[in-house]
Formats: C-alpha cells, structure tokens, sequence
C-alpha cells in the first residue's frame, strides 16, 4: 500500500494577525487575501493551511511518522508570531492510499457481480467504479490500480484493500 496524501488538522487557541505574516520568512509563507482568506505555510514534507481563527490543516505528507516533524517544523516558522504552548497537535483526518493489484480487472463484470448497492459506474462521466465496501470507498481502475480515500488509519484502509481483492479475485 502506497500512501498518497496525509491530511491532519489541529487549533493553535489563538487568532492569528495575518499582518503579523511579514515577521517570519517570506518563502515560508504565501498569502493572498484575493485568492484566499487562509494563509499557506510551506514546510518541507507538505503544506500548512493556517487560519485566522488559529486553526491549520497540514497535508500533504506520504508517511504517519512524518506528522510530528511537519507540525515542530510549522510551529517553529510561525513561532514569532503565536504562543507555541497554547498549541495542540494534528489529528489524522484522511489518508489516501494506492494500492495496485497488478492485474486487468473487468469494471463490467465487477458491477455486475458486486449488484448496484455498492458500486457506481457511469464509465462517461468517471474511467473507474466507485465501491462502497464493509470498511470504506474505493475507486477501481481496469488497470488493477486502487485509491483507498478517506481513511482514518492505515489498518482499515489494509482490510479494505484485502476485502476488495478477494472480491476481485473471485469473479
């Protein structure tokens, strides 16, 4: 299983001064109050989506062991302008994984066998079937390749890629 993207988010417990953003680096920050009314602090793994209300979404990130080190490396560039104990750290949201079970696989003969409740394909709006199974969303290609979104933890999003290939196997 290949992780694709992390999203984490957590709440600083403070407004931030968006005026305040010229105190800390100016290629560690972008912010465009007419595109966005967030502001984008770029940590070396990822992104951080910072906003005023104190609270921040950090994505990006391919691997659970690099969500500390991306939440000290944004709490050390917007330390000059926080208080970093007010600060609680990010809870995992969503992770995406790919997973590619190295065969061709059917999508016609897959809806046919798994029946309407847990599947979508409308192969003009979408290449790939959407299956709702026991324990998340995957999207099949007939590639053989598989995107897992919208996982909480990397074993369920594992049961969910075991379930689905016995599945496919099995037509």
């Amino acid at each position: 299983m290949k992780i694709i993207n992390i999203v984490c988010s957590g709440d600083l417990h403070q407004e931030i001064s968006f005026q305040r953003l010229v105190e800390i680096p100016a290629e560690s920050y972008r912010y465009d109050p007419e595109n966005y009314h967030g502001a984008y602090i770029l940590i070396s793994g990822g992104k951080v989506t910072l906003y005023r209300s104190g609270k921040y979404i950090i994505y990006g990130l391919k691997s659970l062991d690099q969500i500390d080190g991306a939440y000290q490396e944004f709490l050390n560039i917007i330390s000059p302008i926080i208080e970093r104990g007010d600060a609680t750290a990010p809870k995992v949201q969503n992770i995406v994984g790919m997973e590619d079970f190295g065969i061709p696989i059917n999508l016609s003969r897959f809806v046919i066998a798994e029946g309407m409740e847990q599947v979508e394909y409308e192969p003009e709006q979408f290449p790939g079937v959407v299956y709702r199974g026991e324990v998340g969303t995957a999207l099949i290609f007939s590639s053989g390749k598989v995107i897992f979104p919208g996982f909480k933890d990397l074993d369920s999003m594992k049961r969910a890629a075991a379930e689905l290939k016995e599945r496919i196997d099995g037509i």
